[in-house]
């Protein structure tokens, strides 16, 4: 038996303990976890809202692997908090509405025209007949492939396309890693982690329980947390965060580099 006060002392990678429905798990340095490093993001506190939101139910059987014990009777119950109790009800109220019930239709029509995209593309520039003008519209209907490219491949990695989550794994390689030239693996451990502990600063160095995606300091600050930590950025750091406002749009357009050279 556990208490939920030790439990929250294993909550590094390599010393990591979860709460899921009152038992407790030990989970350190599983390097091998499907899902990539979110499984540390809830180390040392409860998971089980995290865990039902991102697993199937074949996941369940593989838990007994990493049982350690129970939380002591006085504890059980204190880790659910309202807010995880209302989630509870709105995530069995959007299954009971039909509304994780995919449109295969949209898809078919979502791939074929995007498809359509960077065909159009090809064609301005391959026959471009010399014109400058063709050549843009060319780079323009190849832009806006890539760009939907990347929403395309969040719904297939995100599992809400097929019931087979292998179909969506292997669309999410087409799409991401073929069309459009980003490892979706590097992006479902960043995203899944996003989703998990969505604009959730780090604590503390190493617990992995911050957000990635707001990981853009000294280039862009989210929050006035964030904007602190500016002053010791250097000048340029400072003069990026001052001056983001206008900077934003900028920074974006070389986004696509930055986070091609990350995955």
């Amino acid at each position: 038996k556990y208490t939920l006060a030790e439990v929250a002392k294993h909550n590094t990678k390599d010393d990591a303990w979860l709460v899921y429905r009152s038992k407790v798990f030990d989970i350190s340095a599983w390097g091998s976890h499907p899902g990539g490093q979110i499984i540390f993001t809830h180390a040392g506190r409860d998971a089980t809202d995290v865990f039902n939101s991102f697993h199937p139910k074949s996941a369940y059987a593989l838990l007994d692997r990493f049982y350690v014990g129970d939380l002591v009777k006085d504890d059980r119950g204190k880790e659910v908090t309202p807010f995880s109790r209302d989630m509870d009800v709105i995530r069995a109220s959007a299954f009971k509405m039909g509304l994780h019930k995919a449109s295969s239709a949209y898809y078919v029509f979502k791939v074929a025209s995007n498809v359509a995209l960077w065909a159009a593309g090809i064609a301005c520039c391959a026959y471009n007949g010399g014109s400058m003008a063709m050549i843009l519209l060319g780079a323009f209907f190849i832009g806006l492939f890539w760009q939907q490219n990347g929403w395309l491949a969040h719904d297939f990695c995100h599992h809400q396309v097929f019931d087979r989550r292998v179909f969506g794994d292997i669309m999410g390689l087409i799409i991401g890693n073929v069309w459009q030239g980003f490892s979706v693996e590097w992006w479902k451990d960043k995203h899944n982690t996003h989703h998990a502990i969505p604009n959730m600063h780090e604590s503390e160095e190493g617990l992995h329980d911050g957000d990635p995606d707001i990981d853009t300091m000294p280039l862009l600050a989210w929050s006035q947390t964030m904007a602190r930590k500016a002053v010791g950025a250097g000048a340029v750091g400072r003069f990026f965060i001052r001056h983001q406002s206008f900077l934003y749009f900028p920074i974006l357009l070389v986004a696509r580099l930055s986070w091609l050279l990350q995955s």
